[in-house]
């Protein structure tokens, strides 16, 4: 942005002294010469200020881009966004606590539970965060009041990698979940779909563009932090 003032600046600049000297030369040539001499100064000032208006674009462009990587979140952020209860939302976590399935879902313990263990037809309530794969926060059942979701393992109520990303975990345990889209909304993000669902306009729309946009991207993953809260 300052390049794009200095060079308006620049461009007035230019533009008076051109002003003056045609001026000067103009008093000393012929009707016919100050004519064509006119006609060459508005070229002139139409390239000046069209190449000023062209860069200051580029550095509008620029700026924005700018500040859209500038908000993108450090990965040393993403490996702590654990945003759950008392959770040291710092701590890292060593790459090799991350467990993948053969699903693709990939996951890692962060808090162990000590209740009971959730299997297959277990009625299950969590408190959850969802992020997109850069680290965005996109909702979270905080922000809902709290509200768990509730679900029951393997009767598909539950996107498949919550369903089998929960397995194993006991209750008071927290897990990250870093699910493919494949095994996310596929069966789309209206009322009644497979959950846990952001709620509202803005942050199911961020979740079509990932399931419609991103899908078959290598390395892409939505990412959800789960704690159970109840098994029964």
């Amino acid at each position: 942005m300052k390049i794009y003032i200095w060079t308006i600046l620049l461009c007035y600049v230019c533009d008076g002294w051109l002003h003056v000297n045609s001026s000067q030369q103009g008093k000393r040539q012929p009707t016919a010469l100050k004519s064509q001499q006119s006609s060459n100064l508005v070229a002139a000032r139409r390239y000046m200020f069209s190449n000023a208006i062209s860069l200051g674009m580029l550095s509008i462009f620029s700026s924005i881009s700018n500040a859209a990587d500038s908000k993108a979140l450090s990965e040393e952020y993403r490996q702590g966004t654990a945003a759950l209860g008392d959770m040291d939302d710092q701590a890292p976590v060593p790459r090799e606590a991350y467990k993948k399935l053969s699903s693709g879902v990939i996951y890692a313990d962060l808090r162990p539970g000590n209740g009971e263990t959730v299997t297959e037809g277990s009625r299950v309530n969590i408190q959850w965060v969802l992020r997109k794969s850069n680290g965005y926060f996109v909702d979270s059942s905080e922000v809902s009041g709290s509200v768990p979701f509730i679900f029951t393992v393997g009767d598909g109520s539950a996107i498949s990698g919550v369903d089998e990303g929960v397995r194993g975990m006991k209750t008071g345990g927290v897990r990250r979940l870093l699910i493919p889209p494949r095994q996310a909304y596929v069966r789309g993000l209206e009322d009644g779909k497979p959950g846990p669902l952001p709620v509202g306009f803005g942050p199911r729309q961020q979740m079509r563009r990932v399931q419609n946009v991103r899908q078959d991207v290598p390395g892409e993953y939505i990412y959800l932090e789960v704690q159970v809260t109840r098994v029964r």
